[in-house]
């Protein structure tokens, strides 16, 4: 678990929202967003600089703090690299 802060970016639909993380672990998270507006039940979040992505849910809400469950990781480097192997394997025809 991470018990410090950590900022992020949470998005959805074409908007992006800079994010402060707390209590993270495996499973779940408490986000805070400054001027958070509409949400949606699914989007998705990354502490890292999109080298991992986590499918969100939200769980509860209040103003601009929400709770969320990580539905499903996302690791980007391991899809560029089965990415970039495919472009190569499709190139030695």
């Amino acid at each position: 678990m991470i018990k410090h802060y950590t900022d992020g970016l949470l998005f959805f639909e074409g908007r992006e929202l800079r994010i402060v993380a707390y209590g993270v672990s495996r499973k779940h998270a408490q986000v805070h967003a400054d001027g958070l507006g509409l949400l949606p039940i699914h989007f998705y979040i990354t502490l890292d600089g999109f080298l991992t992505v986590a499918k969100c849910r939200l769980v509860w809400r209040w103003r601009d703090d929400v709770s969320v469950a990580f539905e499903r990781w996302l690791d980007i480097r391991q899809r560029l690299v089965i990415e970039d192997r495919a472009d190569v394997s499709r190139t030695n025809f």
